[in-house]
This record gives C-alpha cells, sequence and structure tokens, in this order.
C-alpha cells in the first residue's frame, strides 16, 4: 500500500513537471514547403460539396453531407510584408489559426485514410469512458443502498484513475498518429500542421484520485489497528 502510495505521488510529480515542459515545446510538420504555388483563399465551393436544384425565381444551391477532421496548425511564412486580415470599420485584426476544419463529401469519406484512421481511433475512448461511466454507476448505486464498503470503494476509485490515465495515454498516442497520417495526406498553403500533446487534466486528475484510494486504504488499516489494540 505504501510502495503503491509513493509510485503514484512520484509519478504525478513527473506529470506535473512534463507538463509544465509541454506547454513550452510544441512540434510542427511541414509538408508542403517545396511547393512552387502556394494560395489561400475564397472561392467558389467545387459541385462535389454541394447540388444545385432550380427554383422558382432561380437557382439555390444544397449543401452535400461532408465529415470534418479538426487539425492543429501554425503559420509557416506568408509572402513577404504581408498577413491574414480583418478589417471592421476600419478596424483591422491580425488573423491567427490555430485550429481548423477540414471537410469532404461523406462519400468519400471510406477513400480517405485520414479520416478513416481519425473516427476508428476513437472507438477505444468510448470503451474507456463506458467502462468510468459503469464504475462511477456502480459506486454511486452502492451508496443509495447504502452499501457503503470502505475497501471496494476506494478499490473502485483507484480503478477509475487507472482508467483515466489509460484514456489520456491513448489520447497521446491516437493524436500522434493521426498528425503523422495528416502529414502525408493534407497540404495547407502558409500552414504547418502542429502536433499538440493531450491536455494534462486528465491525466493528473487520474493520478490523484489513485493517490486518496491509497490515503483511504492507509486509514481504514490504521483504524483497524487501533480497534484491535483497543
Amino acid at each position: 500500500m505504501k510502495k503503491k502510495l509513493r509510485l503514484y505521488c512520484g509519478l504525478l510529480t513527473l506529470v506535473l513537471v512534463a507538463a509544465i515542459v509541454c506547454d513550452l515545446v510544441h512540434v510542427n510538420y511541414s509538408s508542403s514547403t517545396d511547393k512552387e504555388r502556394e494560395e489561400l483563399y475564397f472561392g467558389e465551393e467545387p459541385d462535389e460539396f454541394s447540388t444545385t436544384e432550380e427554383i422558382e425565381g432561380g437557382v439555390r444551391r444544397k449543401s452535400k453531407p461532408t465529415m470534418y477532421i479538426d487539425v492543429n496548425v501554425e503559420a509557416r511564412h506568408y509572402p513577404k510584408d504581408f498577413a491574414l486580415l480583418s478589417e471592421v470599420d476600419g478596424q483591422v485584426c491580425r488573423v491567427d489559426m490555430k485550429q481548423v476544419s477540414l471537410a469532404i463529401p461523406a462519400d468519400r469519406v471510406t477513400q480517405s485514410k485520414p479520416f478513416i484512421i481519425t473516427y476508428c481511433s476513437i472507438i477505444p475512448n468510448v470503451l474507456l469512458l463506458g467502462w468510468l461511466v459503469i464504475i462511477v454507476f456502480q459506486v454511486l448505486r452502492s451508496v443509495a443502498r447504502r452499501e457503503v464498503f470502505v475497501a471496494r470503494i476506494a478499490k473502485k476509485l483507484e480503478l477509475a484513475g487507472i482508467l483515466l490515465v489509460a484514456f489520456w495515454v491513448w489520447q497521446y498516442i491516437r493524436s500522434y498518429i493521426v498528425t503523422q497520417i495528416l502529414v502525408q495526406y493534407v497540404n495547407m498553403a502558409y500552414y504547418d500542421i502542429k502536433w499538440f500533446t493531450p491536455n494534462f487534466i486528465c491525466l493528473i486528475m487520474g493520478l490523484a484520485m489513485m493517490i486518496v484510494s491509497q490515503i483511504i486504504l492507509m486509514g481504514k488499516e490504521l483504524q483497524e489497528e487501533q480497534e484491535l489494540t483497543i
């Protein structure tokens, strides 16, 4: 029990240090620096994204079903002395995009590797979160029935923490794999694809729950020793 507590506390310390370091360091991937022509512009939507239908008095464009994938980006370079700007009533702001949603027609998803991998990699997330929800439900049901066994609750709390840690680890692996796939298949004018490590809150919460579970078990053990002494 004490060994587990020391281990979990050590891991939490390392995670807090890693969170600070990772907040300062990011990795950019560029797959379009060798292109002769780059252009970012407003244009008429291609026919594969919408259809036209005649209505009384004219023609109306109707959007086709599309699927989206979010991509973290960072500006690489613009043409000399140029930037992406927004102007309203004479007030000019520079637009710095950090994340964009790339869309393709739904009927092309099965032919697009980035979309297939991105959506399939969500399945483990759903399974882990589903398991976590079941554990929370079991704990709440025990409390409602007044079947509060400290040792059992502590074990459930530890398992919930382990699931949160596993969820974060998978998110880390998933984000890296998806980023590498996007680098191979996605080119954006003037922008690099950026890899961010997942938010550390989930990992920190998981380790904190694991530490609390061990503290509860140690407290129960001390209480039992005192009762035996008396």
